[in-house]
């Protein structure tokens, strides 16, 4: 199973110096998550889409700075959780396969400053975080990058990960029940 980890740089810096982790917060493509944004098994790129998209809001939420690191590890989904919450153990470094950060930390700042102190499911449901997610995507990082990811910014651009074709559920678009 894909986890996605949202962190703070000094977490970040942690968990590549300690070889290990153990989140307090973690999504993948779950049951739960799959009824709520009505995916299918043939819909996981588009569900792993939107859980980096999740991660990366709740990262920004709690530490100002959408930085996700994503790990293949085992972890047990919580109960009815829309977003894709799940509980995992202590992760190993080794685990980590990518890390995703701000390609416009001043755009994701002024977001932040605009929603105020908000949970995710208000947050998501917020248009200003449509609007943002669909404009302002997520650069991919090697796991052997992550120092440069824990300084202030990189110097150089970093590899702009798109989606592609695929259209992914935009927040604000949860279930009426579910939001």
């Amino acid at each position: 199973m894909l986890i996605f980890v949202p962190l703070t740089a000094a977490e970040l810096t942690d968990w590549a110096q300690t070889g290990s982790h153990r989140p307090s917060d973690a999504h993948a493509v779950t049951a739960s998550l799959r009824a709520a944004f009505g995916f299918t098994p043939a819909d996981d790129e588009d569900a792993e889409h939107t859980v980096l998209h999740i991660a990366g809001l709740v990262a920004l939420l709690r530490g100002g700075r959408r930085l996700v690191a994503v790990a293949g590890a085992s972890a047990t989904p919580a109960a009815g959780s829309e977003f894709g919450q799940v509980h995992a153990g202590v992760l190993p470094w080794s685990a980590v396969t990518a890390l995703f950060d701000d390609d416009e930390p001043d755009a994701a700042s002024a977001l932040l400053a605009g929603l105020g102190p908000v949970g995710l499911e208000t947050a998501w449901d917020d248009p200003r975080v449509a609007d943002f997610l669909a404009e302002q995507e997520l650069s991919w990082h090697g796991p052997g990058e992550w120092t440069a990811l824990t300084q202030s910014r990189l110097l150089t651009p970093a590899r702009r990960v798109k989606h592609g074709s695929h259209s992914t559920v935009a927040p604000g678009h949860l279930p009426r029940e579910c939001g």
